[in-house]
C-alpha cells in the first residue's frame, strides 16, 4: 500500500508499506481521509517519543472496515467508522487505577503502531465507532481532536455560565471553542495572533497582537468578572501568566499544551486566590461523547476542515498544515 513513511527525522516519504495485519480484536480500515496533526508536524521534526523508524505516520482518521478480526462483535466490512488512535494495554498500574487515557504501555497509531497516512491501517475494535450518516469522513476523522479537547474542558471544570478563556488559536482551541456551545457557557474568549483562524473561534476575541495589555483587555471583555477556567492552547511560559492573571478566585487552569521550557508561575497568585492548575493529555473515555457533537455539531466541524487535498499532494498538505495560519485549520488528506 501507499503509505507516508518518517525513515528518519525531518524525512518524511511517500513510500510503500505492507498492508497491515490484524490480531483478532482488531479492524483493517481502509482510509478514507486523515487529518494532519499538529503533533505530527512535531513527531516529524522532533521525534520526542522516541519513535522507531522507519514509521508510517498519522493517527487521525476514519474510513471504511475492510477486514473483521475473529473475535470482533459489532463490526462488519463495509461500515463506515471514525477511530481513536490510542489503545491502552489494561493491566498497568494506570489502567488498573481506571486512567486508560494515561496507559502507561499504550499503542498509538504513528507512534509505535504502523499508522493512518496510508490506504489502510489497523486499529482495535473498542476504539472505533460508527461514523454518523451526517458527518463526512473528513469531519469524522476529528472524532480524538474532539475527545482530547472535551478532556480540556472538563478537567478546566467548565459549568454552565462560567465564562472561559481559551489561550491560543490553533486548531484545538478552535475546537474547544466549537465545543463549548455544548456546555452553555457565559463568556468565551480566545486570545491568538491570527485574525484568520481568531475570526473561525465563533466567540468572543483579542488579538495579542494589537493589544499593549492583554490582562485589562480580558478583564473589560468580560465587564469586569474575569474567567473561571482558562484552556491553554499553546506552549508558552507567557501564555500560562495569561491564564493565571485572567482567573478569578478558584477559577481553573486547564493545561493542554505542553509548555516548554518550564514557566516561572506566580505561586502567591495561585495561592491567594486558590486557584487550581490542572493536566489535561489525552481523554478519559470521551469518544462516545465526541462522535456526539459531531453528529449534532456537523456543520461546525465541516466547517473546520478547511481543505481536503488528495492523497498524493501531501507535500502540499502538510505545507498549509505548518505554514497555513492565515487560511487553514484542519487540512485533510482525502482518498479514493
Amino acid at each position: 500500500m501507499k503509505a507516508l513513511i518518517l525513515k528518519e527525522k525531518r524525512k518524511l516519504i511517500l513510500g510503500e508499506a505492507p498492508i497491515p495485519e490484524i490480531s483478532p480484536d482488531e479492524l483493517l480500515i481502509r482510509t478514507k481521509a486523515a487529518t494532519i496533526c499538529t503533533s505530527d508536524l512535531n513527531d516529524i521534526k522532533y521525534n520526542h517519543f522516541g519513535i522507531k523508524m522507519p514509521m508510517v505516520m498519522g493517527h487521525e482518521a476514519a474510513g471504511v472496515v475492510e477486514k473483521v478480526g475473529a473475535e470482533v462483535k459489532g463490526f462488519s466490512v463495509g461500515d463506515e467508522v471514525c477511530t481513536h488512535p490510542v489503545m491502552p494495554c489494561g493491566e498497568c498500574v494506570s489502567c488498573r487505577r481506571g486512567l486508560y487515557h494515561l496507559c502507561d504501555d499504550m499503542s498509538h497509531l504513528g507512534l509505535n503502531k504502523s499508522g493512518a497516512f496510508a490506504e489502510y491501517y489497523a486499529i482495535r475494535a473498542d476504539r472505533a465507532r460508527l461514523k454518523p450518516k451526517n458527518v463526512s469522513f473528513a469531519a469524522a476523522s476529528l472524532a480524538e481532536p474532539i475527545s482530547v479537547c472535551i478532556e480540556a474542558i472538563e478537567r478546566g471544570n467548565v459549568k454552565e455560565g462560567s465564562n472561559v478563556l481559551i489561550i491560543g488559536d490553533g486548531p484545538f482551541g478552535i475546537i474547544c471553542a466549537r465545543l463549548l456551545k455544548g456546555y452553555k457557557p457565559g463568556r468565551v474568549i480566545m486570545s491568538g495572533h491570527h485574525p484568520f483562524r481568531l475570526s473561525m473561534s465563533g466567540v468572543l476575541t483579542i488579538n495579542q497582537n494589537e493589544t499593549r495589555d492583554i490582562a485589562r483587555g480580558l478583564l473589560e471583555l468580560s465587564d469586569g468578572e474575569g474567567m473561571d477556567t482558562a484552556i491553554l492552547c499553546v506552549g508558552s511560559a507567557e501564555a500560562v501568566n495569561t491564564g493565571i492573571e485572567s482567573l478569578r478566585s478558584r477559577g481553573t487552569l486547564s493545561v493542554f499544551s505542553a509548555v516548554n521550557p518550564p514557566p516561572a508561575i506566580d505561586m502567591f497568585k495561585v495561592h491567594v486566590k486558590e486557584l487550581n492548575i490542572c493536566g489535561s493529555c489525552n481523554d478519559e473515555g470521551h469518544l462516545d461523547k465526541a462522535v456526539g457533537f459531531l453528529q449534532n455539531q456537523a456543520a461546525d466541524f465541516e466547517e473546520l476542515v478547511t481543505h481536503r487535498l488528495p492523497f498524493d499532494d501531501w507535500e502540499k498538505a502538510f505545507e498549509l498544515a505548518e505554514h497555513g495560519k492565515d487560511e487553514a485549520v484542519k487540512v485533510s488528506l482525502v482518498f479514493e
